[in-house]
């Protein structure tokens, strides 16, 4: 195939594909196309891949109301990896599985960056479906970028005031927070977080056609979509190189270095693309469709 390529050949992977046992996906830029559309032919071959033996696995950025209204759509039931990794939820009745919290110091720290930087934040909540996903300090700010995120996800964000001054929630930890705004400031927002936290805390400099801002996401240093994928494959006596792993973005990269079988979308950032095995096409070229019938599905 023209657009399948990479240190794995194509006919290596496909002789392979009978080993794979979970396909990990992410969903923006992946399974959906630029304009959040899933397309028949992915969602076919998502399920076909179900139906082989293949369990398919949403590992996302999206919060976890978002991630789960695609599993619906896909008519999956299995647990979903949510915010780039930080946290991982069983749709069929809402619990966590897994969770990378912050530390009580650490949250302070990262309180302090905010408050250094004059940032307003979205500290992001794990809590039932009925109540908010998230917090922020204000709205509006005045802050274009940050008001536009806040603005298309209103009726799921709770405004906190307090949360950038007072003591850290002990009650409810922080597992995954972010600023936004240009690539410029959010670039030099992760230099400083890495300069200050570096070896307690991993970032994301992440863009997504659906918001006018980059964000720049912090998460616990051992938090991703890699880390709390193993989590469950370890839950499912599921080895590593029984995974294939796809994606386009930079959190993606951790899974797709380390699975079996890491595979990046054609339109994937350069950094994405020298972490894969294999590269299969765009997402408007159903890549996902592709991987499976011309990898994990091949006759």
């Amino acid at each position: 195939m023209e657009n399948m390529s990479q240190t794995t050949s194509l006919r290596e992977a496909a002789s392979a594909a009978g080993r794979y046992r979970i396909l990990a996906l992410d969903v923006d830029g992946t399974l959906l196309d630029a304009q959040g559309h899933l397309s028949p032919r992915t969602a076919d071959a998502v399920a076909r891949a179900s139906r082989a033996g293949i369990l398919p696995v949403l590992c996302t950025g999206r919060r976890y109301r978002r991630a789960r209204a695609i599993t619906e759509q896909l008519g999956l039931a299995a647990p979903i990896v949510c915010n780039s990794g930080a946290i991982v939820k069983d749709p069929s009745d809402h619990r966590t599985l897994w969770r990378a919290d912050f530390a009580p110091d650490l949250s302070d720290e990262v309180r302090a960056l905010f408050r250094a930087f004059d940032e307003p934040g979205v500290v992001f909540n794990d809590r039932p479906p009925a109540e908010a996903d998230f917090r922020v300090p204000a709205f509006p700010t005045g802050r274009v970028m940050f008001d536009d995120y806040v603005e298309k996800n209103r009726e799921h964000a709770e405004i906190d005031p307090a949360w950038a001054d007072s003591e850290p929630d002990r009650d409810e930890p922080w597992f995954h927070v972010c600023a936004i705004g240009s690539y410029e400031e959010m670039s030099a927002f992760e230099r400083s977080a890495l300069e200050r936290m570096g070896g307690r805390i991993q970032t994301f400099v992440l863009r997504t056609s659906r918001y006018l801002g980059t964000m720049c996401e912090i998460l616990r240093v051992d938090a991703s979509k890699w880390s709390a994928l193993r989590h469950l494959a370890d839950l499912w006596g599921i080895a590593p190189e029984e995974i294939c792993a796809v994606g386009d973005d930079a959190n993606d990269i951790p899974m797709i270095r380390h699975a079996g079988l890491g595979v990046a979308m054609g339109h994937a950032h350069q950094e994405v693309l020298a972490a894969a095995d294999l590269v299969t096409g765009r997402h408007d070229e159903d890549g996902v469709a592709m991987l499976v019938d011309e990898v994990l599905l091949a006759p």
